[in-house]
C-alpha cells in the first residue's frame, strides 16, 4: 500500500485496519542479501513516524511497540469507525519472520 491508496481510503471514508509492519528496512532483503555481505545501505532505513503520516491524511493512527500501546485502537474498535485506524507496528529485523527462514532456505 502505498500514500496514494491510503489517501483513497480515507476519502471514501472506509473504516479500515491497516497495520504496518515497520522493520524500518525491506525486511526480506535484509535477510536474503546480508548474510552474503552484501551492502544493506539502501535497504535499511532511518526511523519514520508512519503514524504521524497516516494522521496526516486523516486517519486515526498509532505507534505500536507493546500490548500496552493498542489502547487507541481499542477504542477505534468500539467507535463508529469512520476513518481507517492506521497501526504502525514496530518490530525487529533481527529475525525474519518464519515463512521466510523456509522461503531462503538453499539459497
Amino acid at each position: 500500500m502505498g500514500m496514494a491508496e491510503l489517501d483513497t481510503i480515507r476519502r471514501l471514508g472506509l473504516g479500515m485496519l491497516i497495520v504496518i509492519y515497520n522493520d524500518e528496512a525491506y525486511g526480506a532483503e535484509v535477510h536474503h542479501f546480508g548474510p552474503g555481505g552484501d551492502p544493506l545501505d539502501t535497504v535499511v532505513f532511518p526511523e519514520t513516524d508512519l503514524a504521524a503520516i497516516a494522521r496526516g491524511h486523516g486517519c486515526e493512527a498509532v505507534t505500536v511497540r507493546s500490548v500496552d500501546d493498542l489502547g487507541p485502537v481499542r477504542g477505534w474498535l468500539a467507535g463508529p469507525r469512520e476513518v481507517p485506524m492506521v497501526i504502525d507496528a514496530k518490530v525487529t529485523r533481527d529475525r525474519p519472520s518464519w515463512w521466510l527462514e523456509e522461503a531462503f532456505q538453499g539459497h
